[in-house]
């Protein structure tokens, strides 16, 4: 299949609600019912990079996937470090297992790495980042701060040794947990 990886642009925005609630509808573990309205609210978050967001459209632009990836904080008691983590991937149904989302993922590290972001983490509940070299990141001494399965916490070092010495907590924006930002 043919398709190419975009920024997204406000045109695209109602597509992807659509392709969000397509993907998420069938109750998969990693749903929360808040998905669609994730997006919009990360939108709105200070540190929220357009190129961070990305399209996957067919050759008539029709957009086919999604995914956003957000800037987010590893604390420990002495350091703090930013990192990336793409926090939401979305393909149409009629489309998955073509490549589509191992594409998106790929074209958002290619982006965090130019960036100068030393690795990006992933929550997820099945193998698909694990089939894109993502590992458990308690083997850096990593944990997330959300309620999650230890084995579902996830981190892909961008850099050899990016996360020598970095153990800590991946802290995530608050417009992540349904609460829009008061800074100005």
């Amino acid at each position: 299949m043919n398709f190419s990886i975009e920024t997204i642009e406000s045109k695209d925005f109602p597509a992807v609600r659509g392709i969000i609630a397509d993907s998420y509808k069938n109750d998969e573990p990693n749903t929360d019912g808040d998905e669609v309205d994730m997006i919009d609210r990360l939108r709105s978050y200070d540190q929220y990079n357009s190129d961070f967001e990305v399209v996957a459209k067919d050759h008539d632009h029709k957009v086919l996937g999604h995914s956003l990836m957000v800037p987010v904080k590893l604390r420990s008691q002495k350091r703090s470090l930013k990192i990336a983590s793409i926090v939401e991937i979305s393909v149409l149904q009629d489309y998955q297992n073509q490549g589509i989302g191992h594409a998106l993922v790929k074209e958002l590290e290619t982006r965090a790495q130019l960036a100068g972001y030393p690795a990006v983490a992933a929550i997820d509940n099945t193998d698909f980042f694990y089939e894109n070299n993502y590992v458990a990141s308690e083997n850096f001494n990593i944990y997330s701060t959300l309620p999650v399965d230890l084995g579902a916490n996830l981190i892909k070092p961008l850099f050899d040794g990016s996360l020598f010495n970095r153990s800590g907590k991946i802290y995530y924006p608050e417009e992540f947990f349904g609460v829009r930002s008061s800074r100005v």
